[in-house]
């Protein structure tokens, strides 16, 4: 089958090389023909403007010798600047006129057509668009084409012909000027001789290479008339001329018939035709660019490919139906051996032969070990078909959740495996918690609606293993340690094991804090000009039973990183409310309360019904609770946190900005935000005394507090001297172990009472 394989294939490609040698054959003399047509449009375009602009210069040289005929028998050729109607008769024969007149030798214009706006008239020698034009003229005896230039005098670009008139001893006694339409409207330098976007017809003076006239696509008079080909340029163009043709550049202005060229600038091809007018020495040319021959080609040859290409698929689609049933065969039989009946996952073998390939290529990747918690009493109470229903669930959960790893695999029993992208340790943990958080979540929600528990174990290649067996062996060991504690996540450790054991057991120690109300709060109090206590700010403490007191700043941080921050959050908040009622029914007069509220636990979907409602629950009034926020809360998505904000504020509670001064937006929030005090930090308050940097920062933190009417507060008072600073400087509130440490809810009130009495 093989070979036959191998020859059927080798018969194909023999056909479709035969095939492109033909299309390429018959393709090459398509674009031949194409191109000569091309060239012949080019040809006979030329062919025919040239006809027409020469037979319109004759013409304005005949009315030209008409006009300085008359104006010679009626003696008229004077200073006196005057309209004379005879012109006008002679001008209604050439539509294509603007006006013309007569100039004398100095320039100034004197006899005219009733189009022309003598007092609006420069003096031709003086105007620098036509003086060189007229000087020409004054030399010669021939029609002289002038520059194409914009003339007030008739409100239109014209293109100037001119002519010298001598008397008997052939002295130049006047000049005929005559002004030839260039606006593009009409006649033959109308712009409509070009036929689409990459194509125009063009004409330029020989003598000093400016374009005379263009008709393209969007060009106007005033975008070309000051257009001028550079000697250099010139030279080029000339090169390209005469190489198409081999012939010298006389040889082609003697020619009675356009040549053809080809050109390349400013990145594009050109082709092109080209024709010299002997008499009024200019160049008429006709160009289009290369790509209009691909077009015109393209439209030709596309059914030709079309149909190559058709018969081209129905040939490999035969061959490919041969190949596929052989390869289907094979196929089917190495997915058996590779993959698990049951759940359709890849079994041992296939997680063998994949972990091998990834060992083999030295790419780093993680291993995910599962096993279902408690499963054999799934098995012993429902019986082994649920049980198979189960494991089939899991894999469904297991495969969509790991989906964009390298794949799930099923080990055996309720083992399971996950080939992770991650190599990094610890996102590889985060990954494990997430994964077994969504697992629970999508198993709850699932057909079978189970609460199922699993213990993950994880190691990372190659830090933990650099080999199949060694990395297996790790991931193995994880997974023992996990199951030591059920519903876990362990990934393996080597010299910084006892840190991340630590990490795992304050996350798991934690949890249980919460749910039996271990975590404690402190209250800081916060106190006036007069040392007068007017509210407490909340702090979360934590003494237990097994790891002895865990700072806050290290139970914060493993609650954020294992998904518990909006849980601790809300627990802080209940906690916070609850003492706080207490207080307040000690105390007998108003205090404020504030607490510290997480980015994560702000931008869950309805945080502000949530603290409404515990402020109903426990029955404190919203104008005493004070929320405090850091920038990271808006890092998180402005636009979705200032109706938020908004909507507490609209209830009565304050909002404090924390740490202001750390961040690199504050100053620029303030103006858009709902904030209603400004938190001082404590690493300014230190160094006031001894800082002048700090104490700027702190005068100008207050300043912006007081222009938006905010309320200031001051952490981290620590003696009197940063105290009576601070009082100077106008801050309204401090709080600072100067004052008190944080003190347990029931000390609140004696400290209140004492301090404010």
């Amino acid at each position: 089958m093989t070979i036959f394989k191998r020859n059927l294939w080798t018969l194909f490609w023999l056909v479709v090389a035969i095939g492109v040698l033909v299309l390429s054959f018959i393709l090459t003399s398509m674009w031949q023909a194409t191109l000569r047509a091309e060239e012949s449009h080019h040809q006979a375009r030329v062919e025919l403007i040239s006809q027409s602009v020469t037979n319109v210069l004759r013409t304005q040289e005949l009315i030209l010798e008409v006009a300085a005929a008359e104006l010679v028998r009626q003696d008229l050729i004077d200073t006196t600047p005057e309209v004379l109607p005879f012109l006008d008769s002679i001008m209604e024969a050439s539509p294509a006129l603007a006006g013309f007149g007569m100039a004398l030798p100095n320039g100034q214009l004197v006899k005219v057509t009733s189009t022309v706006d003598v007092s609006l008239m420069p003096n031709l020698l003086e105007q620098e668009a036509s003086r060189e034009g007229f000087q020409r003229a004054l030399d010669s005896d021939r029609l002289i084409v002038g520059r194409t230039y914009y003339l007030p005098a008739v409100g239109a670009w014209i293109i100037p012909a001119r002519k010298a008139v001598r008397n008997e001893r052939g002295e130049v006694i006047a000049v005929m000027s005559a002004g030839i339409r260039a606006d593009g409207e009409k006649g033959v330098f109308g712009n409509n001789l070009h036929t689409g976007p990459d194509d125009s017809v063009m004409i330029f003076r020989e003598h000093d290479g400016y374009l005379q006239f263009m008709s393209s696509e969007g060009v106007t008079p005033d975008m070309y008339a000051n257009a001028h080909r550079t000697p250099e340029e010139r030279a080029v163009d000339r090169l390209s001329l005469t190489e198409a043709n081999g012939v010298t550049i006389d040889e082609l202005k003697a020619r009675d018939v356009p040549s053809i060229y080809y050109n390349q600038r400013e990145g594009a091809n050109y082709i092109g035709g080209a024709w010299y007018s002997p008499d009024y020495e200019l160049w008429i040319i006709s160009e289009s660019n290369i790509r209009t021959v691909w077009r015109a080609f393209l439209e030709r040859g596309l059914i030709l490919l079309m149909v190559f290409l058709a018969l081209l698929l129905l040939l490999f689609y035969l061959v490919r139906q041969i190949e596929r049933a052989e390869h289907k065969r094979r196929a089917a039989l190495m997915y058996q051996s590779r993959h698990d009946d049951l759940t359709s996952l890849l079994n041992r073998v296939g997680l063998i032969d994949q972990i091998q390939q990834l060992v083999n290529r030295d790419e780093g990747f993680g291993v995910v070990l599962l096993d279902i918690d408690n499963f054999r009493g799934i098995n012993d109470r429902f019986g082994q078909e649920h049980g198979d229903k189960v494991l089939n669930e899991f894999a469904r959960c297991l495969r969509k959740l790991a989906s964009d790893q390298f794949g799930a695999s099923r080990l055996g029993g309720d083992e399971f495996a996950v080939i992770s992208r991650i190599r990094e340790p610890e996102n590889l943990l985060a990954f494990c918690n997430d994964l077994l958080q969504r697992l629970a979540r999508e198993m709850a929600s699932g057909p079978l609606r189970m609460q199922l528990g699993a213990s993950v174990g994880a190691a990372v290649f190659p830090a933990h293993g650099d080999s199949f067996n060694s990395i297996i062996r790790s991931a193995h060991l994880a997974l023992y340690q996990a199951k030591r504690t059920r519903n876990d996540v362990c990934l393996y450790q080597t010299n910084y094991e006892a840190g991340y054991l630590r990490r795992v057991h304050i996350e798991q120690r934690l949890r249980g804090a919460m749910s039996e109300m271990h975590l404690y709060m402190a209250y800081q109090p916060q106190v006036d000009v007069r040392g007068r206590v007017v509210g407490v700010e909340a702090l979360a403490r934590w003494d237990d039973e097994e790891l002895g007191y865990v700072p806050p700043n290290e139970f914060v941080e493993v609650a954020e990183s294992s998904g518990l921050m909006v849980e601790l959050g809300n627990y802080v908040l209940d906690r916070s409310l609850a003492d706080f009622r207490k207080i307040l029914d000690e105390v007998r007069e108003p205090l404020e309360l504030s607490v510290n509220i997480s980015a994560m636990q702000f931008m869950q979907l309805g945080f502000a019904e949530r603290v409404l409602s515990a402020l109903k629950q426990y029955g404190v009034h919203p104008h005493y609770l004070t929320l405090e926020i850091t920038e990271t809360v808006f890092m998180s998505g402005f636009e979705q946190v200032v109706p938020t904000l908004e909507q507490l504020r609209a209830a009565g509670i304050s909002l404090s900005m924390d740490d202001f001064g750390t961040g690199y937006s504050s100053l620029s929030l303030l103006r858009k935000l709902p904030i209603d005090e400004l938190k001082i930090d404590k690493s300014f308050v230190d160094n006031i005394i001894d800082d002048e940097p700090a104490r700027n920062m702190v005068e100008s933190i207050i300043a912006i507090g007081k222009n938006h009417r905010m309320r200031l507060v001051a952490e981290g008072v620590e003696d009197k001297a940063q105290f009576a600073t601070l009082v100077g400087m106008g801050c309204g509130r401090f709080q600072g172990y100067f004052f008190s440490r944080p003190v347990l809810p029931e000390e609140v009130g004696a400290l209140t009472r004492a301090r404010n009495s």
